[in-house]
């Protein structure tokens, strides 16, 4: 909370006055982009706790996004990995069962590089609880771990998407190499490039456990509001009341539409 704290005073104790009750809009410089600015701390409160807070690469692609017809939320397609790190991942999945109108779901061998590439234009929510790899080398070589191999960033750019929302529940999904003109190279920019204007995106390594738990909250939240950053502000304040540190309930971020 210190440092949270200090990030607060030096960033937005001036500018929060001004806004209000408004949503916030975030469009980082640099280093910013890796700053969870839903975990800021004024030393009674998380910025979370007052405002609805999401991301934008730039106001061009927020206009972009929010250019798009209203979507429905009501459809999805689930693909999930598990392994000895990520064991939660078959429980996460089946929790969201019951939330959709109608789902399609795959688990590891069968969650496929082309189960993907075949259905993503069909759904209004793409949900990929998988590995990930950040490539600081080559961004566009950044990864999700499917069931038969790396799905990357350059592979993203051949999917047409018409969903409303693509949840990329793995971590540091949203390590992106920082290009000149502030523009995002790694796997969530493939994902806008593709055609889906939200992406939600973790910063950092995440808990299995408390992931599911946001999760299930989340869409829950999402089916009732059809609004994306309302249902993860109320899923991340359930996950603080009972997991306080940011650890667990800050990693995620909303981009894009919110």
């Amino acid at each position: 909370k210190k440092h949270l704290r200090f990030l607060y005073d030096r960033l937005f104790r001036t500018i929060e006055p001004k806004i209000g009750e408004r949503h916030l809009v975030i469009v980082p410089h640099r280093g910013l982009y890796y700053l969870p600015f839903q975990a800021l701390h004024d030393g009674e409160s998380y910025l979370i706790e007052r405002r609805e807070v999401s991301f934008a690469p730039s106001a061009v692609v927020l206009q972009q996004c929010l250019a798009r017809s209203e979507p429905q939320f009501d459809t999805a397609l689930l693909l999930g990995v598990a392994d000895e790190r990520i064991p939660g991942v078959h429980q996460e999945l089946h929790a969201l069962d019951q939330i959709f109108g109608e789902i399609k779901r795959y688990s590891d061998e069968a969650a496929t590089t082309e189960v993907l590439r075949s259905n993503a234009a069909g759904v209004d929510v793409i949900h990929l609880a998988c590995h990930a790899q950040f490539r600081s080398d080559n961004p566009l070589f950044s990864a999700l771990r499917l069931g038969d191999g790396w799905f990357t960033a350059r592979d993203t750019y051949g999917l047409k998407l018409n969903c409303g929302l693509v949840t990329l529940s793995a971590c540091e999904t949203g390590m992106n190499e920082i290009a000149p003109g502030d523009e995002l190279m790694g796997i969530a920019r493939g994902f806008f490039s593709a055609g889906s204007p939200t992406v939600l995106m973790s910063l950092w390594t995440i808990d299995d456990e408390a992931t599911t738990e946001l999760m299930v909250w989340f869409y829950s939240e999402l089916a009732k509001t059809k609004s994306p950053a309302s249902a993860l502000r109320t899923a991340q304040m359930k996950l603080l009341s009972e997991k306080p540190h940011p650890f667990f309930w800050a990693p995620f971020v909303l981009v894009g539409r919110w």
